[in-house]
């Protein structure tokens, strides 16, 4: 009975000290000391703004072409004889190679003069007895003339004065002068000659073969050396920015430079924005345009060699910059955007503003704004990851200025 007793008491004593302990323990304990937390506001680097007069500029890309190329056609049949180069005695450097150089005038291949000069020789005889026909159709005239006697020669009929027969003489001498003209000409044309100054791109002929007269007349394709022109892709955008347009009341205010960049950046050949081909590229919705670049290829009979710059190469593929028309413009760097179009300005009282701005142009790390900042204006440069409209900053730097 006394075991039952202490099962029945002893728990909850053991359980009522434990708990009067812990109270006991947990009023000892000291009462924490307020603080007072001031909060402080970040520090940020800012730069003021002012307005620049700079010459807008654009960086592409382009394929070289030449300006002036041609394919160059056998004018008359037969069998070539010989390409340039020739006996040095024609002292001419041509060369009908892919490759090879020529001067406007120089001789480039010659063609079988045989049949030509057969065909002259008969239009000389032609004209001959076309001669000698109307010779003696006047002669027959003035016969008749006698033989009518003392009536009025006026009255007698045409027929009898001959003039149906000389008409036709002259018409026939006429054709056979014109025939005689022709067979010359195309003698002429026996030997191929360069029309202007230019090099070979490729030949689709040689010695031996025959040409014209059924057979392709095509001898090569060649082009010329005086300018390249370099086909390039810019946005809609990109064109406004440059100044450049299409309409034929507003032109350009002066002219797009574009330069051509080797491998080091550096200038090698300088142009203009010569044409806009209008065709915008249905896959990149780019329109393309045209640069022309004079006196930039390989030429031999150059005198003076006015770039140091290696010569441009056919299908080349090249670095360009533009430069355009002149642009009131604030230089930004790229930290001080948040979004593509957002930065982040510091009012007179420290504060953070968010400013929405119009950009025209990313240079680099810089970014070009033409519209949503005003003359001294100070924008934050510094990265800043929880902002708030008004927010209060502490400026790094006092004495910032623009980049």
């Amino acid at each position: 009975m006394k075991n039952f007793i202490l099962k029945l008491i002893l728990p909850p004593l053991l359980l009522a000290s434990m708990i009067g302990v812990a109270w006991y323990l947990v009023q000892l304990r000291p009462e924490p000391k307020a603080k007072n937390i001031s909060k402080e506001a970040p520090f940020v680097e800012t730069i003021t703004v002012q307005a620049q007069v700079l010459r807008s500029t654009v960086s592409t890309s382009g394929t070289v072409r030449p300006r002036t190329q041609a394919d160059l056609l056998a004018e008359v049949p037969g069998i070539i004889e010989a390409v340039a180069p020739f006996s040095k005695e024609q002292n001419s450097s041509a060369s009908f190679r892919a490759g090879g150089f020529f001067q406007a005038g120089d001789l480039l291949l010659r063609i079988e003069e045989v049949d030509l000069q057969t065909a002259v020789a008969e239009a000389v005889a032609n004209l001959s007895r076309a001669n000698l026909q109307l010779i003696q159709e006047r002669e027959l005239a003035k016969q008749a003339q006698i033989e009518w006697g003392g009536r009025d020669w006026s009255n007698a009929p045409e027929l009898v004065r001959r003039i149906p027969q000389i008409q036709k003489a002259e018409a026939e001498a006429k054709a056979a002068e014109a025939k005689l003209a022709q067979s010359e000409h195309n003698l002429d044309r026996a030997q191929v000659r360069a029309p202007f100054e230019g090099r070979i791109l490729s030949t689709m002929a040689d010695v031996g073969q025959r040409v014209g007269g059924g057979a392709s007349s095509s001898l090569a394709q060649i082009y010329a050396l005086d300018s390249a022109e370099i086909d390039l892709s810019l946005s809609r955008s990109e064109m406004q920015f440059l100044g450049f347009s299409e309409q034929l009341n507003k032109p350009s205010k002066e002219k797009i430079i574009t330069q051509v960049l080797d491998a080091n950046g550096k200038i090698a050949y300088e142009g203009i924005l010569d044409r806009s081909e209008g065709i915008v590229d249905s896959r990149t919705r780019l329109n393309r345009l045209v640069a022309r670049f004079d006196n930039c290829f390989s030429n031999p009979f150059r005198e003076t060699q006015e770039q140091e710059a290696e010569p441009l190469q056919i299908g080349q593929f090249v670095n360009l910059r533009l430069w355009g028309e002149k642009v009131h413009v604030f230089v930004v760097p790229d930290s001080a955007f948040r979004t593509q179009d957002t930065i982040m300005v510091v009012d007179s009282n420290d504060s953070l503003r968010i400013r929405k701005v119009a950009t025209v142009c990313r240079q680099g790390k810089q970014v070009w704004v033409s519209d949503g900042l005003q003359n001294g204006e100070r924008v934050c440069i510094t990265p800043v990851e929880i902002i708030s409209e008004g927010m209060k900053v502490r400026i790094a730097d006092q004495n910032d200025t623009t980049p």
